[in-house]
């Protein structure tokens, strides 16, 4: 597929425009998604998934899931809508995944590192719960400073490697090492206090 970075390609067509070809039924709405978000969105499926074929196959179903989605959506924001429809197909890629006891993802390590943070039961009340986490974690990502921002985003939304980050932001990757630490232990300090973690579980 002819992949390329958004702003790399003359002739891109914009998002409203991207967006406006999904609402007329034109199939050429993917070819311009692809061409305009394509390696974007590969690249956060391989960073998943660490399979070229099964990266390829999320690709797919992403553009097929986004022509399924616009309309009735017409989101104002087409990069993270599309990234969202990535990380959810390529999360149940993952599910599957272990269910057959594959070898597990970068995904799956970098949330091993988080599971030092978050030790708690949910009962009943789990819809309420995660919502009031939610807030308190969105409260606590806003407190953080740009870069360390962008590096916990990168390594735990998008599932990046810690070489990758090092690389993006021209830092060593123990400095990575270094703010990830920093921040999980910040963390684990904000949901010690708020009442999400229990120091006796740690």
């Amino acid at each position: 597929m002819n992949r390329g970075y958004n702003g790399e390609v003359r002739g891109v067509l914009s998002d409203e425009e991207i967006v406006a070809l999904y609402w007329k039924r034109q199939e050429s709405a993917i070819t311009e998604t692809d061409v305009k978000y394509g390696k974007y969105l590969y690249t956060i499926a391989m960073n998943i998934l660490r399979d070229r074929m099964d990266a390829e196959e999320c690709l797919n179903d992403t553009y097929l899931g986004t022509w399924n989605a616009i309309p009735p959506n017409r989101p104002t924001l087409l990069q993270v809508f599309l990234s969202k429809i990535t990380r959810n197909i390529a999360l149940g890629q993952i599910r599957k995944r272990r269910a057959e006891k594959r070898i597990p993802s970068e995904f799956i390590l970098s949330l091993q590192e988080l599971d030092e943070c978050v030790c708690v039961e949910l009962g009943e009340d789990e819809k309420y719960f995660m919502r009031c986490l939610g807030e308190v974690l969105n409260c606590f990502l806003r407190s953080l400073p740009e870069r360390r921002l962008f590096v916990f985003v990168c390594r735990y939304y998008y599932s990046d490697s810690t070489e990758s980050i090092a690389r993006m932001l021209g830092l060593s990757e123990n400095t990575v090492f270094r703010d990830l630490a920093k921040t999980r232990r910040e963390l684990k300090e904000c949901l010690m206090k708020e009442g999400y973690w229990n120091e006796s579980e740690g």
